[in-house]
């Protein structure tokens, strides 16, 4: 059967109040079956897979090995590298003005004249260019399609969901007790996201290389989260951002309650989960004792919780000694790890659990952190979960009346 495509609208940015315009793209591919033995998420990691071919290649092989529906899910921020698939757009790199003439003065420095008018940056970045003893260190913003910003998590994890109900509205016949996400990296990362959303809806988890907690360069928008290298160009990139560091009291501040929702591996939040009953999702983790992104402490950390918790856990440690060049390539984040051999690896090891999925269960979930309650609730015939923040000690009404005086 054909690929099918679908688009639905994206969850609204509840923590800041906005609603959003992009469409969220859904790509399935279906078996041959009349109905499918389940569902399986493909999640690759911060931003999307290389190309469009291997992605289709990818769920082609797991859905007719498998006889499962395989889906991938543009959901919120998730193409935000450049020089990688445009299955889903085209990602912008604009350059910081500050950097391109700091890098001017470093060409005068190292002994460069200057002799040809400079009308653009692109005429600053040919000069640079020609001077290739030397590298020049430039600073850039990764610019998501349609005004898409880097959210962490949140949103990319409530898309999927919600990919999940439209799916089942529009009549495609899979098992319901069988749902599976597989991801690599920060695509592994929105997987355990989404069980956390959504605990009686996944049969299991599987990833490789997942961090278990917010990766803060990815959004303190100080230039480390990516390093771009274009001949004797170096470019230091942030994606575009809306949250901020700095200013305690703000909407827009990124403060303990953010984090902690965005936390896989919070007790608190984790035993709120373990608690809800029903189907117990099942976890298979990769990780590389080497890997400088995502710490294995941290990882084996949410492992030891999540047993501690009664979910049925497998947690693989690998190092040097572990790469074949076959199925683990590399002793490093990732370990080269192609997501139809991870699957091929674990899948088998999970037990097909029946059970009903949130929506029909009508599940209300309440993360309280610090300050904040975040509040997910899941009736039927929504796609949508309805999703809020609200503050846990709001100041009394004489209290803003004072303030506001």
């Amino acid at each position: 059967m054909p690929e099918q495509r679908f688009e639905i609208d994206g969850q609204p940015d509840f923590e800041l109040g906005t609603e959003r315009t992009r469409k969220v793209t859904i790509l399935a591919e279906l078996p041959e079956s009349e109905k499918a033995d389940g569902l399986v998420f493909l999640i690759p990691g911060m931003g999307g897979d290389k190309d469009a071919d291997y992605s289709t290649m990818l769920r082609r092989y797991i859905s007719a090995r498998y006889n499962m529906v395989v889906i991938s899910v543009d959901g919120h921020c998730n193409t935000c590298r450049p020089m990688r698939s445009k299955e889903f757009g085209d990602v912008g790199v604009d350059i910081d003005s500050s950097s391109v003439i700091a890098a001017l003065g470093q060409f005068v420095a190292n002994g460069n004249r200057v002799d040809c008018p400079l009308n653009s940056h692109n005429d600053v970045l040919a000069l640079l260019r020609s001077d290739l003893k030397h590298t020049y260190r430039l600073r850039a913003t990764l610019t998501p399609p349609d005004g898409q910003y880097q959210n962490f998590g949140v949103l990319a994890a409530l898309d999927h969901i919600a990919a999940l109900h439209h799916l089942i509205d529009e009549g495609i016949a899979f098992d319901t007790g069988n749902i599976v996400c597989l991801g690599s990296s920060h695509g592994g990362y929105i997987a355990h996201m989404m069980h956390k959303f959504a605990p009686n809806t996944f049969n299991g988890v599987i990833d490789a290389s997942a961090y278990s907690e917010t990766v803060t360069k990815f959004l303190d928008g100080q230039w480390g989260e990516l390093d771009l290298q274009d001949g004797n160009l170096a470019y230091a990139c942030s994606t575009v951002q809306r949250w901020q560091f700095r200013r305690p009291g703000e909407p827009t501040f990124f403060g303990p309650d953010r984090s902690l929702i965005r936390d896989t591996g919070y007790r608190e939040h984790m035993m709120h989960v373990a608690e809800q009953g029903g189907r117990r999702c099942q976890f298979r983790m990769l990780h590389s004792r080497n890997d400088f992104v995502s710490a294995p402490a941290l990882k084996a950390r949410q492992a030891d919780l999540l047993s501690s918790l009664g979910f049925d856990v497998t947690f693989d440690l690998i190092g040097e000694e572990d790469v074949d060049g076959k199925f683990i390539k590399s002793a490093d984040h990732g370990m080269g790890v192609a997501l139809n051999l991870l699957f091929d690896r674990y899948y088998p090891t999970l037990a097909r659990r029946g059970g009903k999925i949130d929506r029909e269960l009508g599940t209300v979930l309440c993360f309280e952190g610090p300050k904040m309650t975040y509040t997910l609730g899941y009736k039927s015939g929504s796609i949508h979960p309805t999703a809020r923040c609200d503050d846990r000690y709001p100041p009394s009404e004489a209290h803003r009346l004072r303030v506001a005086g």
